[in-house]
């Protein structure tokens, strides 16, 4: 880091929101957590991937509000790293990933800030998150074979779970040195293979006594638009990288459960065939 820039002290946060198709205040990110937090936050960065700006002046009474838009939609990992050179380059230690479609609690900002207080040492904090039907999502068990319902606050071996995006709070140097998003796995499995990384720097994570809902709902009925987005799910599946077997694996399944299911879904072959020319075209 440059040692002209001003330390913004241990506890200063860079907070980074990806959205897509919605202005930020319509969005269960800005309701639920920022609105209620606006006095709180250190620093508001806003990623913009929608075809047409969505850009709003947000009131951050006591700190910085960045904007910046992409209507090439590069994807999550692509502005999460911008995010971390942002912070790094303004004296945050911290970055907080999050999603337009999650719901915190409004005490969770101050309870992640407590937590770095108590938890010098640690690296990453993240939440618990939820989907609407009240099942744990995340963190979870990173076995295939060992499904637990649900994960109490504490400190755990980060080897054994796997993290969605949202939430996630990183050391900002920590983030650096395994050197972030892999940005061509944009959206799907850039969680996965972030951690990859980050689990090579970083032993274990804090899982905060704060849960989220995270709002995975897809109401999309048109078969073209699920069948592109296919193609990009199946491309970023083709980038993901790892030397380890059972991480394979677990990809594998999971991208052979998302293919039928779609199958199904549009009642044609044509997820099976757009499968195996991405196998064929790796």
């Amino acid at each position: 880091m440059n040692n002209s820039i001003k330390d913004k002290g241990n506890e200063a946060i860079a907070i980074a929101v990806v959205i897509y198709g919605s202005k930020l205040t319509e969005c269960n990110i800005y309701k639920t957590l920022i609105k209620n937090n606006a006095d709180k936050i250190d620093c508001l960065l806003v990623f913009d991937n929608s075809k047409t700006t969505q850009y709003e002046k947000i009131e951050i009474e006591n700190g910085n509000y960045e904007y910046f838009w992409n209507p090439k939609n590069p994807g999550v990992s692509e502005n999460y790293n911008k995010a971390a050179n942002y912070a790094c380059q303004n004296g945050f230690k911290w970055i907080m990933l999050l999603d337009q479609d999650t719901s915190f609690p409004p005490e969770a900002l101050s309870i992640y800030k407590e937590s770095l207080r108590q938890n010098p040492d640690k690296s990453l904090f993240v939440p618990i998150h939820m989907i609407a039907d009240n099942r744990y999502l995340s963190p979870a068990n990173s076995c295939l074979f060992k499904h637990k319902n649900e994960i109490k606050p504490g400190i755990y071996n980060i080897n054994k779970y796997d993290i969605i995006n949202s939430g996630m709070l990183v050391n900002v140097n920590d983030f650096i040195k395994v050197g972030g998003y892999k940005e061509e796995v944009g959206l799907d499995f850039s969680d996965f293979q972030f951690l990859e990384r980050l689990k090579t720097a970083v032993k274990q994570v804090v899982v905060l006594n704060i849960i989220c809902i995270q709002d995975f709902s897809n109401n999309e009925d048109d078969k073209e638009k699920l069948l592109n987005r296919y193609k990009i799910y199946c491309r970023n599946a083709s980038k993901f990288e790892t030397r380890k077997l059972g991480v394979k694996v677990k990809i594998t399944y999971l991208v052979l459960k998302h293919t039928m299911a779609l199958t199904i879904r549009c009642k044609s072959i044509e997820p099976l065939k757009i499968l195996f020319k991405s196998i064929l075209n790796k």
